[in-house]
């Protein structure tokens, strides 16, 4: 009967505990992220920019905006969907080049938008690396860790396990939340 009794207590002490522990852990977490967060960046970040340390897919245009542009109408009056991917990729390059910022983001997101419809996944992980890219140079850390997430997730689909690790690095770099944090909730 004494062993039957502690027990209970014991389960009764587990089931008040379990909770407050992980609640404290979690609030612990939340701290130490908003510190690192309000903690000034190094000197060294500051003094010397450096570029990105993932790059993205970089294509060598060779072709003139206008080119690329009837290449995607054609394979959109044809059908030819998973081609598209890839076309609006060679036109944000394209755009890059001239410094069109705009036309270069529009077409990034068609790039990442037909890349994840219809592939293939490593123009979509590409398009979604450079939609993170441009939104963490623009400040937007949100929107940065989101599209690496998507980048980082087409990367592991494509079998490309290099790039996919080094968009994981990157978002640890930048205290992106990790798939636990979204998931087990």
């Amino acid at each position: 009967m004494a062993g039957t009794a502690s027990s209970d207590v014991l389960l009764d002490v587990l089931v008040f505990v379990l909770p407050v522990a992980v609640l404290l852990t979690l609030l612990l977490l939340l701290s130490r992220r908003r510190r690192r967060a309000r903690s000034p960046a190094p000197v060294h970040a500051v003094a010397t920019p450096t570029r990105v340390a993932v790059e993205p897919d970089r294509r060598p245009v060779i072709e003139s905006v206008e080119v690329i542009t009837g290449k995607i109408e054609r394979a959109i009056a044809n059908g030819e969907k998973a081609s598209l991917a890839g076309l609006y990729l060679d036109l944000a390059h394209a755009n890059e080049r001239l410094s069109n910022g705009d036309a270069r983001m529009s077409a990034l997101r068609s790039a990442a938008g037909y890349g994840a419809l219809h592939g293939p996944p490593s123009a979509h992980a590409s398009a979604r690396l450079a939609l993170g890219e441009a939104a963490h140079q623009a400040g937007d850390l949100t929107s940065a860790c989101e599209q690496w997430q998507m980048a980082r997730a087409a990367f592991l689909e494509s079998g490309d396990t290099e790039q996919h690790d080094r968009v994981e690095t990157r978002m640890r770099e930048n205290g992106c939340p990790t798939d636990w944090v979204l998931t087990d909730f």
